[in-house]
């Protein structure tokens, strides 16, 4: 059976907070593990379309403004308030990413078995 877009964009977004796992999803959904592992991939690539590179050299856009007899210094706040407005847009995105990426090897790890975070190497106690 054919489920709604919007139940299953909530099932994955419970498997990517760890409030599901795979197997847990495909049967709550009665479908099979691959319908909900093509949704998921159907998310993620949703989300890399919408992580544009981030071009630091770039200067956002100015915003048009209705008169143009505006001072220079009101000139220059608006064009640092609509830098700052970009910069916090791709702030937002860049910490979806990590949350995104966070979650993707956590699930690798439970999911699958497969530990792929790195770990820190520590002396043990009793070296020099």
């Amino acid at each position: 059976m054919k489920q709604p877009e919007g139940v299953m964009r909530q099932i994955v977004a419970q498997i990517l907070l760890g409030q599901l796992n795979i197997d847990q999803a495909a049967e709550r959904l009665k479908v099979n593990r691959q319908t909900v592992l093509r949704w998921m991939r159907k998310i993620e690539e949703e989300a890399n379309q919408r992580m544009a590179p981030i071009d630091f050299e770039q200067p956002p856009p100015p915003q048009r403004s209705t008169k143009s007899s505006k001072p220079k210094a009101k000139s220059q706040v608006d064009e640092l308030r609509a830098k700052v407005l970009a910069l916090e847009e791709q702030l937002e995105e860049a910490n979806f990413k990590a949350l995104y990426y966070s979650t993707l090897v956590r699930i690798a790890k439970h999911e699958l078995g497969v530990d792929i975070e790195k770990k820190s190497v520590t002396k043990p106690s009793g070296s020099c």
